[in-house]
């Protein structure tokens, strides 16, 4: 019976013990969500006025007639009408279609050239952080800047490029290659300086993917007799998925609202070759001052953006499910 009541009392005790764990818990989480409500709060505020209110005033002057051009038509509500509009546009197909081909291609070679960096900075060496940071300078200069020092070297009369190809016997000095006046190659030659300047960006997002893969992983398939080769296809690549996913989603955002670059190199030409969605946009909306128009305009591209990022995010969920 001692014995009996021995436990009993050991397992009230427990159980006391875990009620008041219990009601700590909840105590604590109810101090740390209000804590975080806290902390959100200011975020919160920011994004509704920067981010929610030019929205919705954008969708709001996209149902208008907004022509700074004509003031004393005022700014009557035309409906769906500049939306409709779009479709009659040539103009702006033209736009999407040069837009689209950017984002391929770009958020392609961003992605592979990036990812061949993070595997050849991966490994741990010598002045691997000067590296790193060195791997850094394409994405922290200025888009404009690199686009005008992209377009010196493009030249094709004193551009390093075609100087270079002219001492290799490649092109002749009599006719130079027109990188930038020839529409089939400017926008080659835009996205070329593009993919120059965020594969470093790329790249910092896939080394802290491979620094997330355990090292016991290769060990375990060094012991296995699998090649290298053989570990990056079946091991290295499945597991630094969701980080190509973070990357594709970040760089098609970025490719989608492609303007300072291309306008710096190209300024849209030759012709409409190299003009993307949004300066077709900024021509419309600060060079015509058609706001209506150009607030469609935008909130179409937003829906376009919107709909990659919902299929890059319902993948990645796929794929970690």
């Amino acid at each position: 019976m001692s014995e009996t009541s021995a436990e009993r009392q050991v397992i009230d005790a427990e159980r006391q013990r875990a009620l008041e764990r219990q009601g700590n818990r909840r105590r604590m989480g109810g101090s740390e969500g209000g804590f975080a409500a806290l902390l959100l709060g200011p975020t919160v505020a920011f994004l509704s006025i920067f981010g929610l209110f030019p929205l919705g005033r954008s969708v709001w002057m996209s149902l208008r007639s907004y022509k700074l051009s004509q003031p004393w038509t005022g700014f009557p509500f035309v409906g769906l009408q500049n939306y409709l509009r779009i479709f009659s546009d040539h103009a702006v197909m033209d736009a999407i279609r040069v837009t689209l081909v950017y984002v391929l291609v770009t958020v392609t070679f961003q992605v592979i050239f990036g990812l061949v960096i993070a595997l050849l900075l991966h490994p741990p060496y010598r002045g691997r952080g000067v590296t790193r940071t060195l791997m850094l300078l394409p994405w922290t200069l200025s888009p404009v800047l690199a686009g005008v020092m992209w377009s010196w070297m493009f030249n094709s009369s004193h551009g390093v490029i075609n100087d270079l190809l002219i001492r290799l016997g490649l092109v002749s000095l009599e006719q130079p290659i027109l990188w930038l006046g020839d529409p089939d190659l400017a926008l080659w030659s835009v996205m070329a300086a593009a993919v120059w300047g965020a594969s470093s960006y790329c790249a910092l997002l896939l080394l802290a993917g491979l620094q997330g893969i355990p090292d016991e992983l290769y060990e375990a398939a060094r012991i296995d007799g699998a090649s290298g080769m053989r570990s990056f296809w079946t091991m290295t690549l499945p597991l630094l998925r969701p980080a190509v996913m973070v990357a594709v989603t970040l760089r098609t955002l970025g490719a989608l609202q492609a303007f300072d670059l291309p306008y710096a190199m190209t300024g849209g030409g030759p012709g409409n070759a190299t003009q993307t969605l949004p300066m077709y946009i900024h021509q419309y909306t600060f060079g015509f001052l058609d706001f209506g128009y150009g607030s469609a305009l935008a909130v179409v591209l937003m829906l376009i953006g919107l709909t990659l990022a919902i299929v890059y995010v319902r993948a990645l969920s796929s794929e970690e499910a």
